[in-house]
């Protein structure tokens, strides 16, 4: 489902009745037989979202959609968006997608992240990026962060300690359905590759 989004300033917060941390889920589908990595290879299907949607090897793991925007992709045509589809509050559990992947030898994730958000902490919500088992369980949390920064960023991950490994690679927002707060991320250009030779589990 394309969407498009409308990035506001996200300004501070107004005072409002106390809040409660919300516990997210992880759905992730069942493991598929993807299973074999070529070294140097991008690992990751459809990294720029380029399809237009979410598929072509991206799932939504979370409680809430994620959706794929033309807003202000880092480059092609599309990006991924994770947060309310006004962007003017903040989902009620997990907003964001995720893709089995095998870890390649010498395997270095890197990806394009534009974060906004009014938090002052990750009490309540926030931006993440994980590795998921099978169950949607947090094997490795990647960040955990309340950035608030109207440009691109390049995101680095060294993930070679977990090679030959099979996670769901996980990207997306936490909130607590705040709507006096807006916590959103957007994702694009994500790359998982590595050195040596092919890795199979």
């Amino acid at each position: 489902m394309l969407l498009a989004v409308a990035i506001l300033a996200v300004a501070p917060a107004p005072a409002h009745s106390p809040r409660h941390a919300v516990v997210g889920h992880f759905n992730v589908p069942g493991p598929s037989t993807r299973r074999l990595s070529s070294s140097g290879a991008n690992v990751v299907t459809n990294p720029g979202f380029e399809s237009s949607n979410v598929d072509a090897g991206w799932h939504h793991c979370g409680d809430v959609r994620a959706y794929v925007t033309r807003e202000h992709p880092f480059s092609g045509s599309y990006d991924e968006y994770s947060g309310t589809a006004n962007g003017r509050s903040e989902p009620t559990g997990n907003s964001g997608v995720c893709q089995e992947v095998t870890i390649p030898q010498g395997g270095v994730l890197t990806a394009k992240l534009f974060q906004l958000s009014n938090e002052a902490d990750t009490t309540f919500a926030f931006q993440e990026a994980d590795l998921l088992d099978n169950r949607g369980s947090v094997v490795v949390n990647l960040y955990k962060s309340v950035n608030n920064n109207p440009s691109w960023v390049s995101g680095m991950w060294n993930l070679g300690a977990f090679a030959g490994r099979t996670y769901w690679l996980y990207f997306g927002v936490h909130g607590d359905g705040d709507s006096s707060h807006s916590t959103q991320q957007f994702l694009d250009d994500v790359r998982l590759a590595g050195s040596g030779s092919a890795v199979r589990k």
